[in-house]
């Protein structure tokens, strides 16, 4: 079993990751709701909205957690990818119907054939949002994080090249007994 400080700092790493990095974005009040619509499989141009569901839409939820964002993957493979952003007015309550409000404007991106990057910035385009910046305690806790890791990685290649004599030498003994019960017998 992994010991306990590895877990902790495994931990802390992915919930840094999704605190800062890329889809950590505040979007404005105006938007009420993001849909996206894609096949499950990823060929036919598939894959960037499948990675921006699962990399950057998890940043996004997380710093807006009051926009409801709703993933369909029922479509044909065939069928085009699209995002669908609804604005509203900026004191209204977002909905979770599916059809449109009278008030609300629905502006759609074409996700089919773009990466995930690709479809990020489209979608910082047309929502105008702001990136998150990291703080200092954010920032520390990043430079703690990585000089553990480069100290994890020093730690682990000394102990592979102690394993690797201990192995070597074991050898050689076993080779040595080998050739005493060849000439004894």
């Amino acid at each position: 079993m992994v010991s306990l400080p590895q877990r902790m700092r495994k931990l802390q790493t992915k919930l840094l990751a999704i605190r800062l990095g890329s889809g950590a974005l505040v979007l404005p009040k105006e938007v009420k709701r993001i849909h996206m619509r894609f096949a499950p499989q990823i060929n036919g141009g598939h894959m960037g909205p499948r990675k921006f569901w699962r990399h950057e839409l998890v940043r996004l939820k997380y710093h807006n957690p009051a926009v409801p964002m709703t993933i369909d993957r029922s479509i044909f493979q065939d069928d085009p990818a699209v995002m669908s952003v609804h604005f509203g007015e900026a004191g209204s309550a977002p909905t979770l119907s599916s059809q449109p409000s009278v008030d609300e404007r629905v502006e759609r991106i074409n996700m089919t054939n773009y990466t995930n990057s690709e479809i990020l910035d489209a979608l910082v385009r047309l929502t105008k949002a702001q990136p998150v910046e990291p703080t200092a305690e954010e920032h520390e806790e990043l430079a703690k994080l990585e000089e553990q890791r480069r100290k994890s990685e020093r730690n682990s290649k000394l102990s592979q090249e102690v394993r690797a004599k201990v192995k070597r030498e074991k050898e050689l003994l076993e080779q040595a007994r080998g050739d005493l019960a060849a000439q004894a017998a």
